[in-house]
């Protein structure tokens, strides 16, 4: 049966957390439309250096959270203003574009504009309103997003460190200018109200269902550690030096510490969709002399040799 959940609390790592349960517990011939909506927050991608991609003192002074996804892609802000949705489903038994299809025709309708998807984003008037990522355990599949709706813009290019090979691929010079609120568009469109319209044509295009208004008391607790520094931060360097490059599939950023002279613990992140294995590439700079230029020569190299992306 079709179900869904609508989360009764702000609290990313308890939000996170009940994603998960869902997921792992997700039965045969059953779709699920997660709603969800955080307090504010920059949420990473699972690839993703905190410390390169957001100002971690400006958000901790300003009492914004610092989360990790289990999902690739790249960092997000999220707000009161924004909805987040993840449809949960079983391999073979939904399809993602036809899942996709329902938030794009339902922000169509709303605003009453052309919407376009681009990649894993939703464009209105070519400028990006929803962003989605991906992510699967088994045979339990998951696509979550986030859609802009009234959320605080100006925060967001405050605390966001987007790279500015990605902005230039965009021909913009700030966060501020890539993005878009629906509100911009359709005055009248609130975070509730839109739920409860995506909530409804997931109803018509999968099947009727039941839906589960969760209270806060109702939520599980951070069970998977989503919290933790741990698995926030890892062991991700300091991030001193940062060499950054295009490869095939995203924005890689080899981060690492210089200690008299020699490189250590380095480490490659990236905004990619799919987790991948560089262990032999970041031992091979293990202890290596560092050399800006010689490092990266190599890195450019790395991305470019056939094969050397490996997914897990």
């Amino acid at each position: 049966m079709n179900r869904v959940v609508v989360s009764g609390c702000g609290n990313v790592y308890r939000n996170l957390t009940l994603e998960t349960r869902l997921l792992r517990q997700l039965h045969d011939k059953e779709c699920i439309l997660y709603l969800w909506v955080n307090d504010r927050t920059i949420v990473l991608g699972n690839s993703q250096c905190p410390w390169l991609e957001c100002r971690s003192k400006e958000c901790q002074s300003q009492g914004i959270a610092i989360a990790r996804r289990p999902s690739g892609g790249g960092a997000v802000y999220q707000d009161r203003g924004n909805l987040n949705f993840t449809f949960l489903y079983r391999r073979g038994q939904a399809d993602g574009a036809r899942l996709r299809e329902i938030v794009r025709s339902e922000i169509e309708e709303t605003v009453g504009r052309p919407v376009e998807a681009s990649g894993n984003d939703l464009l209105a008037d070519g400028r990006k309103i929803t962003g989605m990522a991906f992510y699967e355990e088994q045979d339990n599949m998951l696509m979550h997003g986030t859609i802009l709706v009234d959320a605080d813009l100006e925060a967001m290019d405050r605390c966001l460190t987007v790279s500015v090979r990605k902005l230039q691929s965009h021909g913009i010079d700030s966060v501020r200018k890539r993005v878009m609120n629906l509100s911009e568009m359709a005055g009248d469109i609130t975070v509730s109200r839109l739920l409860r319209r995506l909530a409804d044509r997931f109803f018509t295009v999968m099947g009727p269902g039941q839906v589960h208004w969760l209270k806060e008391t109702d939520m599980p607790g951070d069970d998977y550690g989503y919290g933790s520094h741990e698995w926030i931060y890892g062991e991700s360097p300091g991030c001193e030096l940062v060499v950054e490059e295009a490869g095939g599939r995203g924005i890689y950023q080899l981060a690492f510490k210089v200690e008299d002279g020699y490189m250590t613990g380095p480490r490659l992140y990236s905004d990619t969709e799919h987790a991948e294995d560089h262990g032999r590439f970041l031992q091979s700079l293990e202890g290596m002399e560092y050399e800006e230029g010689k490092i990266k020569e190599m890195l450019k190299q790395y991305l470019a040799e056939p094969g050397t992306d490996n997914w897990l």
